[in-house]
């Protein structure tokens, strides 16, 4: 990938959360398959549930609980999300690689948001619990705003409060709908490959301006 993506010029980086800054698949699984051995099933292998982490919990439990109707997983949801409010840090981590690209960053001068479709709720809780929030100067969460990604508000309202203009800042996430969300509102897009991606999904159709296997693989880029 040419150097000149990534420039001097670059001012801002936007994280999704879920997938591409923390790995939170462990706590989010743990708590879906709690909520399965009230049920009376066995549990889940993190190889099945993982790559569903990004699209939230009604996914999650989509896969959780085939047999069950719309309606009772929806049921499920509030428990599902007190469930893993609860251990939301156990096991969550920075993936391998984030803790030098925000280094890097600091060094540089780029602002740090994060934009994310988690309840802000759930956010808030998990980035204090990690001791991060005060690393980004906007993070926009699923309500903060009427709109969610891939809508190119929340990126842009991160970029308002970051005082950066769109085409000096990177989208980087690891879902289809980060991308779309950053292209629609101006920026470059990187894509996490590291993420939760289902095995049969097509990263290079998301049209992402980079894609990385490790989020060291950025720094490269931040001259």
């Amino acid at each position: 990938m040419p150097r000149k993506l990534l420039a001097t010029s670059t001012r801002a980086l936007l994280f999704d959360l879920d997938g591409t800054l923390l790995d939170t698949a462990p706590d989010m699984i743990a708590a879906v398959n709690a909520l399965r051995f009230d049920a009376g099933f066995a549990a889940l292998s993190a190889a099945v549930l993982r790559p569903y982490v990004s699209k939230g919990g009604r996914a999650l439990l989509r896969i959780g609980f085939p047999d069950f109707d719309e309606a009772a997983r929806e049921r499920l949801l509030p428990e599902f999300l007190d469930r893993y409010r609860a251990d939301i840090a156990r096991e969550t981590r920075l993936f391998a690689g984030v803790d030098d690209l925000l280094v890097m960053c600091g060094e540089h001068g780029i602002e740090l948001g994060i934009v994310t479709n988690k309840p802000g709720w759930l956010t808030d809780a998990l980035l204090d619990a990690l001791e991060l929030r005060s690393i980004f100067g906007a993070v926009v969460s699923g309500d903060s705003l009427p709109e969610k990604k891939p809508h190119p508000a929340p990126v842009l309202h991160a970029l308002q409060t970051l005082q950066v203009n769109p085409a000096a800042a990177w989208m980087f996430g690891d879902d289809r709908r980060d991308i779309e969300a950053g292209r629609a509102a101006g920026t470059r897009t990187v894509a996490a490959a590291f993420g939760y991606i289902d095995v049969d999904e097509d990263i290079a159709a998301w049209d992402a301006d980079v894609v990385v296997r490790d989020a060291r693989e950025l720094i490269a880029y931040l001259d």
